[in-house]
């Protein structure tokens, strides 16, 4: 069974702003963890953000909409 069975959205419908404050709480738990020299705790959080639904979509939403055109280099530009 597929871990995506528990995230069926429409596009427009996704919670980004939890998805947000997700990937957030998760990013400072690393940062406190490696702060406190606790590095294995870190390597863990690492994977399970790597992981992460909530960071893929994210990462994907970054992508595809806000960094749209900015450094993108296709052959009609080099043309």
């Amino acid at each position: 069974m597929s871990h995506d069975t528990h995230h069926r959205y429409e596009w427009n419908t996704i919670p980004w702003r939890k998805l947000e404050v997700k990937v957030f709480k998760l990013q400072r738990r690393i940062y406190q963890a490696t702060t406190r020299g606790e590095t294995k705790k870190a390597h863990r959080l690492q994977k399970l953000l790597a992981s992460s639904w909530s960071a893929k979509s994210l990462a994907v939403r970054r992508v595809t909409q806000e960094n749209t055109g900015h450094g993108v280099y296709t052959m009609t530009r080099i043309m």
